[in-house]
């Protein structure tokens, strides 16, 4: 195993003096390398790290370099994040929305919008939360069988829909607004990496139908918060009609919040907002099913409530925020973060030629036995110590990191405590899957982490 401290070369170094970082010790064939990614990628890239922090790994057409210490997530994110940029893939996906743009476009757009997104701001559509959570669960029935990951997906979006677009979803229907959210995750599919952006492949004919599906609806909710604007944007019921009303009232610069640029915030929101709570939730639930004395002091937790939680227990739920702390360290929805080297540089004693793609893979970083005892294990109780304190800042980034960590991330984890705290005191969650032979539950390694389709949970009332 790498050493716990990830050295770094000087800064005086010339990079072009250096090495490569080399293939994997544990898998030097390069066809077996991309066997191996195209089967496992989760295994592969544990077994790649395993003796090292730095390696280059090898697909048809292009070579990826993983960087698998919290000291190389940090560099990237925060201390040298100009020289680590994002690849030309987000722009196309994404237009020139928050989770694309850099530099000083970045700035502008991230301090416009983080107001939105404060703690104090979040609990405003608290509200608006609960409201979809329970239209969702009440339709549950005790012996019930639930896929939970097609549940939760619905569940976040029509969460996001009716508190930051201002639009209640039917729970059954709005079925080209519900496929087209899933066909975005389609451009950053696995089977596409390989290709160049201009090849039409299924999953990216996909995305380009869904992007436009997104973009119409959009198109339609900002003509009807044009004309229905507050005279005071604080008056605005959604977030959307929230910007328009800055817009229109010349609270901020109109060319950052023009028609075309919300559109891209749009796809992006719709994008990231309701996936990342969808996979949260669907893991928790699992991980609860498969550890009953967790699950026994969680439901004692959400009991002594009286009530459904509302934003204002949030704060008291400490075994439901350590529960999905933990589901957030072993199933991080964005397991692994790309960049594209700006400029060549020196990482870990190796050469980083200009143009390489790079990846931070958080997954492993987050299962890493030098920073987590018992790495694999579900154990919520570990952040009642002194770990949270002593933790090296990016050895647990679900979320990212620097000033890029996700904007909408308090909404994502107050969304997650509600709804399972809610669940909880409703319902207990049998879990009707297999799980593989080192414990762990089926995933699917997409765009962001899933449970494999079809996976199915028995509704238990209590």
């Amino acid at each position: 195993m790498p050493s716990e401290t990830a050295p770094e070369s000087a800064d005086d170094v010339d990079p072009s003096t250096l090495p490569l970082p080399p293939y994997p010790p544990e898998v030097p064939s390069r066809v077996s390398q991309f066997y191996q990614q195209a089967s496992d990628v989760f295994a592969f890239g544990e077994r790649a790290l395993t003796s090292r922090d730095v390696v280059r790994t090898w697909m048809p057409g292009r070579e990826n370099y993983l960087l698998g210490h919290p000291d190389h997530l940090k560099r990237a994110l925060l201390t040298d994040r100009e020289t680590f940029g994002k690849s030309e893939d987000f722009r196309i996906a994404f237009g020139e929305g928050l989770v694309t743009v850099e530099g000083e476009e970045w700035r502008r757009q991230r301090d416009a919008l983080q107001p939105l997104f404060t703690r104090e701001a979040v609990t405003e559509y608290a509200d608006g939360m609960t409201t979809q959570i329970h239209r969702r669960i009440d339709r549950w029935s005790d012996g019930e069988r639930l896929d939970l990951q097609a549940e939760f997906t619905d569940l976040t979006l029509e969460v996001l829909f009716a508190t930051v677009l201002g639009r209640e979803l039917e729970l059954d229907g709005d079925e080209r607004l519900r496929r087209a959210a899933e066909r975005l995750h389609g451009w950053f599919q696995p089977t596409s990496y390989v290709l160049p952006n201009w090849m039409p492949t299924p999953s990216r004919r996909r995305f380009r139908s869904g992007k436009e599906a997104i973009r119409e609806e959009a198109d339609r909710l900002l003509a009807e918060a044009a004309a229905g604007a507050p005279s005071d944007p604080a008056d605005a019921d959604d977030l959307l009609s929230l910007l328009v009303g800055i817009r229109e009232s010349g609270g901020t610069d109109s060319a950052m919040l023009s028609d075309e640029r919300l559109r891209d915030q749009m796809v992006t929101m719709v994008f990231a907002g309701h996936d990342t709570t969808t996979t949260t939730l669907t893991f928790a639930c699992w991980a609860l099913a498969n550890n009953p004395s967790v699950r026994d002091r969680f439901h004692e937790e959400v009991d002594a409530l009286g009530a459904d939680p509302t934003v204002d227990d949030v704060a008291d739920l400490g075994v439901t925020d350590r529960v999905i702390t933990e589901t957030l360290r072993l199933f991080p929805p964005v397991y692994v973060i790309p960049r594209e080297v700006r400029e060549e540089t020196a990482v870990g004693g190796y050469r980083i030629p200009e143009g390489a793609n790079v990846l931070l893979p958080v997954r492993e970083i987050q299962r890493d036995g030098r920073f987590f005892e018992a790495p694999t294990q579900f154990r919520p109780g570990r952040w009642t110590g002194d770990l949270p304190r002593e933790l090296h800042d990016f050895a647990y980034a679900p979320f990212g990191g620097g000033p890029r960590i996700c904007i909408g991330r308090t909404f994502a984890l107050i969304e997650a405590k509600l709804a399972l705290a809610t669940i909880g005191r409703r319902y207990r969650l049998e879990w009707c899957g297999t799980n593989a032979p080192s414990g762990e539950p089926p995933t699917d390694p997409g765009m962001t982490m899933r449970m494999e389709p079809g996976q199915r949970f028995e509704i238990v009332e209590r």
